[in-house]
């Protein structure tokens, strides 16, 4: 337990910041950056003391303070309490200070007494809505967007600021601290989080290595195949448009090339597909037609497109402009364009023949403002109606499309990602998240690990190599089947239950499925990616874009998991009871004004069926596994480093002669979650946690050891 009534010290540190392709910067591992300061004050008998300062960077103050006084009061500290506690720490300990005592972040306190209700957490929002004293923040704000930052404001602006700052925290913690002795219930998933902020900072502090040559060179493979899939996508455009101009990041002509229609009345046809957004800031809802008024709207708004010849404009002879000369017989400088062609310079006649892949927009789901959608869902219905009707060019039109997609991603999130962040010592320092996802999985940024392709096939993750040189590894630890465990263990659902303790490979028996093979044909990575279809069901999925044999795997999946089910059942109906779902640890999710639907479902029911298993598994179980492997880590004093965790597995750069160590350190952590369960939350799981443990020379290629 955290001692929160003992003495406490309250820090705020005031940064220098730079600007990163765009992006704000202000990281220690930048090397351009200094701290300006640290403020901070003692609580004593909850009694808020004066604000302390040291300012190190200010160009008011050629000379520094020392730094005595502050570690003098970190030490006398039982606990550290911060807003957005993870960005101080790392400076502190960066900065060189010693930390020994438990840090407590409001910010994460508040995530969690929102209970899952979308809410500011900024510092001046919570201390508004929590009315205590806060800061105005206003003039600060109006210099940093003329680029003057900390070192270079006024001094007294600065001291200003940064007092309100301790004190707005330090009162907000207080608040905190006061309502959990009202209810203590959220008090264990809290001191969870801020156990967790310190494996984040370890990570963070320890970064990943990256191999940039190998970078380059994936980044090279992925623009040859970009400019290959623009090629043909290309290709088939023209070939069934004809001359018409198209251009293939435009939504409406893609509507052109894909259903061989464009829209006739933007104003119609979001007025009949209920398209825009609402007074509540949320999409619209989708209308619910039937097959003869949604047709009879498709016809209403839009047209069926053909084919055209080009050929060159007798007005302007090709050049798009009208020549036309002023009163003093001189040409104008901006020559107008020409009223025949509209600037084209051709003119383009219909051969009367239809344009376009020919597919059809089946319900008003498939509507977009420019005209029909062609996003990664609706591309895979589209797909599965291009097969039936025997039209291979739609289908290659379309999975290329997607690919291209992909590929974009890959370049712009991952490839361009890394360089940006990279420092220059090849230490790549992600920033990691608590307070982003509602069920308290993690998220990351700069760049974006949570959402990087575990595929063995993905060449980005070859560039994640060991910084102890090559006869060293990269190891990662795997929980199996974690949130399927999770959610029989939560639904006690007896078939999943029989399931886990018979050893059957669910994820395997999932891609037998999907891919219609036996169990000797499956691959890893058709076990990989059938895991997405082991969990969809779990968090409502229907499978509605999928292909037949597909949609009757999810419509048999809840005959053969009743227990599930049922559960499902029961959430929704306690929300339309209580308008809350709880899980094991404490963790709370509000849902008012829940309402039943004619389907026999509640609004929100995805998000009911989902959190309490995902927050369980990715919330929970695996923040334990990562506090128990730093303990383990530094109770062994182990040179090997902790350097990711991606929803329900932990990343290690790992040093070759303590491979042994580390593989008994990860199975201690991830197998021994069971008795922290009980331990913190009085909880006793009636399921195994299993893992499996892989390392390799890099983060793709990589053989099982455990």
């Amino acid at each position: 337990m955290f001692n929160l009534t003992g003495e406490v010290l309250v820090w705020d540190f005031e940064t220098t910041v730079k600007d990163v392709n765009g992006k704000t910067d202000n990281s220690p591992f930048n090397k351009d950056n200094r701290c300006v300061g640290v403020w901070w004050c003692m609580i004593s008998n909850g009694i808020v003391g004066p604000v302390h300062r040291l300012v190190w960077n200010h160009n008011e103050k050629p000379q520094p303070d020392g730094r005595d006084a502050f570690q003098k009061d970190l030490d006398q500290a039982d606990l550290i309490v911060a807003h957005n506690a993870k960005f101080d720490t790392i400076w502190a300990l960066e900065l060189g200070f010693k930390i020994t005592s438990s840090i407590w972040c409001t910010m994460i306190g508040e995530f969690v007494f929102a209970r899952a209700q979308q809410v500011s957490l900024s510092l001046e929002n919570t201390a508004i809505r929590r009315g205590v004293t806060h800061k105005k923040a206003d003039l600060v704000s109006d210099m940093f967007k003329q680029g003057i930052g900390f070192e270079a404001m006024p001094y007294d602006i600065v001291d200003e600021y940064a007092e309100a700052d301790v004190i707005s925290c330090a009162e907000i913690f207080l608040a905190q601290v006061d309502e959990l002795e009202e209810d203590s219930g959220l008090r264990p998933v809290i001191e969870l989080m801020n156990e967790m902020l310190e494996f984040l900072v370890e990570i963070e502090r320890n970064g990943i290595n990256i191999d940039i040559a190998a970078l380059d060179k994936v980044e090279a493979e992925f623009i040859a195949e970009r400019d290959e899939l623009i090629k043909r996508l290309t290709e088939i455009a023209r070939y069934v448009l004809g001359d018409t101009p198209f251009n293939l990041n435009s939504g409406q002509d893609q509507t052109k090339i894909v259903y061989s229609r464009e829209v006739t009345d933007r104003k119609l046809h979001a007025q009949l597909f209920n398209i825009g957004v609402g007074v509540n800031g949320k999409p619209l809802p989708t209308p619910r037609y039937g097959n003869t008024k949604h047709n009879a709207c498709v016809r209403a708004s839009t047209q069926v497109i053909k084919k055209t010849i080009a050929e060159c404009c007798p007005t302007c002879n090709g050049s798009g402009r009208q020549y036309k000369l002023t009163k003093k017989g001189e040409p104008y400088k901006n020559q107008p364009r020409c009223k025949t062609c509209g600037g084209d310079g051709a003119v383009y006649t219909s051969t009367g023949q239809t344009a376009g892949l020919k597919l059809i927009p089946l319900n008003p789901s498939y509507a977009s403002i420019n005209g029909f959608k062609v996003d990664k869902v609706t591309n895979k219905l589209l797909i599965n109606q291009a097969r039936s009707k025997g039209n291979d060019l739609a289908v290659e039109y379309l999975e290329k499309t997607s690919r291209l997609n992909a590929v974009n991603t890959y370049l712009n999130s991952f490839v361009a990602g890394i360089k940006t962040w990279v420092r220059e010592d090849g230490i790549l320092h992600a920033n990691f998240n608590q307070t982003v996802a509602r069920t308290g999985r993690l998220s990351s940024s700069n760049p974006n690990f949570q959402n990087i392709p575990k595929s063995q096939k993905f060449p980005v993750r070859a560039c994640i190599v060991s910084r102890f040189g090559n006869s060293h590894q990269i190891m990662e630890a795997d929980f199996s089947g974690l949130e399927f465990r999770v959610a029989g263990e939560l639904s006690r659902d007896p078939q999943i239950i029989d399931d886990i303790m018979s050893g059957k490979d669910v994820h395997k028996q999932t891609a037998m499925i999907i891919n219609q093979c036996e169990e000797s044909e499956v691959t890893k990575d058709m076990r990989q990616a059938g895991k997405a279809y082991t969990f969809a069901p779990l968090y409502g999925g229907l499978g509605m874009s999928e292909p037949e044999h597909v949609q009757e795997y999810f419509k048999t999946y809840f005959t053969i998991y009743a227990g599930l089910k049922d559960w499902h059942r029961q959430l929704m109906d306690g929300v339309l009871k209580d308008g809350i779902v709880r899980t094991p640890s404490g963790r709370e999710f509000l849902f008012p004004n829940a309402k039943r639907l004619g389907n026999g479902r509640i609004t929100n029911a995805t998000a009911v069926v989902n959190y309490p298993v995902q927050s369980f598994a990715t919330g929970d179980c695996v923040p334990i596994a990562c506090i128990r492997a730093l303990k383990y880590f530094r109770e062994h004093n182990l040179k090997s480093k902790l350097i990711l965790t991606v929803h329900d597995s932990i990343v290690v750069d790992l040093l070759s002669e303590e491979k042994d160590k580390v593989v008994a350190g990860l199975q201690w952590a991830m197998e021994g979650v069971k008795d922290d369960l009980q331990r913190r939350f009085n909880y006793t799981p009636s399921l195994p946690l299993d893992i499996e443990i892989e390392a390799g020379k890099n983060w793709m290629e990589m053989q099982e050891i455990v």
